[in-house]
């Protein structure tokens, strides 16, 4: 599939600063949280939303974007709070948009193929995440990186990879995170609660007897952004609520043998 860039410059953009673009828009995004997205479910009604009001006024607040100023995001935590809230409104517009029913694999390439345009840049979902969010990394062992030496768009990519991204990211599924809106002067404490709500749910297990750690395949698939084995277990660990199955994974912390949860690629819709 083609990109598809769902954002059109709106006549307020063209006078609006970038500070009151990222407000509006935040604004927008609070509303269709507050009406459309299910926190306890942690999906979203997208059938509901598409004919809305609060979604058409998102839409309008999303073509300022083009004329918004990258360079005036200068803190990393104004960054990450914006390019984590831009991937996962782009996500739900897409779906919406693309008329999508029951899987984001029903459109071909949709993380590659679904876009943005950010501050005269385009900016597809994979972009953001592996690009900005992931500081340039391979997709897959395959992939090639999203940016080259002479792209431009490199010189937004952020001073660290933070693996709580991963907890924060939404992909329109129900294995995925819930879906959420960041602040950036809470934006630390945020990825902890989020981290903390994956690592204890479903999609993370701890089988003592068979000495076995069953993740979800998010795992698998950034294992590297959380280091090696050790590492990764060493944060789970960290995040575990329950104290005696905390106290398991420090002490088998070598010895643990991992295993992965099939990934439900099935619309995260409510």
């Amino acid at each position: 599939m083609r990109p598809v860039i769902l954002n059109q410059t709106t006549e307020k953009a063209l006078w609006a600063s970038s500070e009151e673009i990222a407000q509006e828009l935040k604004r927008k995004m609070d509303h269709l949280k507050l009406n459309f997205y299910d926190m306890e479910k942690g999906g979203a009604n997208y059938q509901g939303m598409k004919d809305s009001g609060a979604f058409h006024d998102y839409v309008s607040a999303a073509g300022a974007l083009t004329v918004f100023d990258l360079h005036t995001l200068i803190r990393r935590e104004a960054k990450l709070a914006f390019w984590i809230n831009i991937y996962n409104a782009l996500v739900v517009h897409g779906i919406v948009a693309l008329n999508i029913k029951r899987s984001v694999k029903e459109v071909s390439s949709f993380f590659n193929a679904v876009c943005y345009n950010v501050g005269g840049h385009v900016f597809s979902l994979d972009d953001i995440e592996h690009g900005i969010l992931r500081r340039n990394k391979k997709k897959h062992f395959l992939s090639r990186k999203p940016f080259s030496d002479r792209d431009p768009r490199k010189r937004f990519i952020l001073e660290g990879l933070d693996p709580r991204i991963h907890f924060a990211l939404v992909c329109g599924s129900n294995s995925c995170p819930p879906i959420d809106v960041y602040e950036a002067g809470e934006i630390d404490e945020q990825l902890d609660l989020v981290a903390g709500a994956f690592i204890n749910s479903e999609e993370v297990t701890v089988d003592q007897e068979d000495n076995k750690l069953r993740l979800s395949k998010i795992f698998k698939w950034y294992g590297d952004d959380f280091g090696g084995k050790e590492d990764l277990i060493a944060f789970i660990t960290k995040y575990r609520y329950d104290a005696d199955e905390k106290a398991f994974l420090a002490t088998n912390l070598t010895q643990l043998h991992l295993a992965y949860h099939d990934y439900d690629w099935s619309l995260n819709m409510v």
